[in-house]
């Protein structure tokens, strides 16, 4: 499972890797400096249309590497050569930046194939920089932090989710274990998951209600195959999208989202 980088700068290993052509990316410069660790982006689209973005002059923005849903990893520029991505203003110089695919939403939980190919980038990483496997919530922590945290210096984003969710950088925690086995360490306890923290606060919604939440479910619903229309209405095609959602899980099929129900719509049940 370990990933190397080579002389050339290139991560290698069992993973499927891809570079970018060209190599490195166009956007991008020679200069860093110390790794403090590695910040958690989010696409808010997907692998190929961000490969695309980065590769044009006037976007301005790269990323050392991206992740796509199924695990493909795409190397945007070398490693250990003091190639610079441009990926989070003031922190360029000092952080490494992965790049996750979201399909357009952020709320959107990674892939168990994306938590591993993170957890593969994230250890390889670490021992060539020399920072620790941890969560790290400050610029001031060295480890696996947000683009979020760094505030305005770093471009003032919500990015790699949306709050006050924040499912998407909940999962370091996960990435993080999985890196340390990766690494033969003995991971710590794990926390309760993030899926079991927010499957406490979310609601029981049927037939007849309305709202966001609603419209989370609609959309999570067509992630899963079984598009309708985006309305926040729980009307008769909702039920019976949820309720092939259900069927499809092995759920019982009652057309209600609740505590079973709603990891089987994220794709995590």
């Amino acid at each position: 499972m370990k990933l190397t980088v080579e002389p050339d700068g290139r991560v290698t290993g069992p993973a499927k890797i891809e570079y970018n052509d060209p190599f490195p990316c166009i956007n991008g410069r020679y200069g860093s400096e110390g790794i403090n660790g590695v910040l958690m982006h989010t696409m808010v689209g997907n692998l190929p249309g961000t490969i695309a973005w980065f590769n044009e002059p006037q976007s301005q923005a790269s990323a050392h590497f991206g992740i796509g849903q199924d695990g493909t990893i795409h190397q945007f520029g070398p490693i250990g050569h003091g190639w610079i991505a441009w990926h989070a203003a003031q922190a360029n110089a000092t952080w490494y930046g992965i790049e996750h695919a979201d399909d357009g939403n952020p709320n959107n939980p990674l892939t168990d194939a994306q938590l591993t190919a993170s957890a593969q980038l994230v250890e390889c990483l670490s021992a060539f920089g020399g920072f620790p496997l941890q969560v790290s919530d400050s610029p001031s922590v060295k480890g696996y932090g947000t683009h979020s945290m760094g505030g305005a210096a770093w471009g003032g984003h919500s990015c790699p989710d949306l709050p006050p969710e924040h499912v998407r950088s909940q999962q370091r925690v996960e990435i993080i274990h999985r890196a340390l086995a990766i690494r033969g360490e003995m991971p710590p306890p794990k926390p309760p998951t993030w899926q079991e923290a927010m499957m406490q606060k979310l609601p029981i919604v049927k037939q007849g209600d309305t709202g966001p939440a609603v419209r989370t479910i609609q959309g999570l619903c067509g992630a899963r195959g079984w598009p309708v229309k985006i309305d926040g209405i729980f009307g008769h095609d909702t039920h019976n999208a949820v309720h092939l959602v259900q069927g499809h899980a092995g759920l019982t099929t009652d057309g209600v989202v609740g505590p079973q129900t709603w990891p089987a719509l994220m794709g995590i049940a």
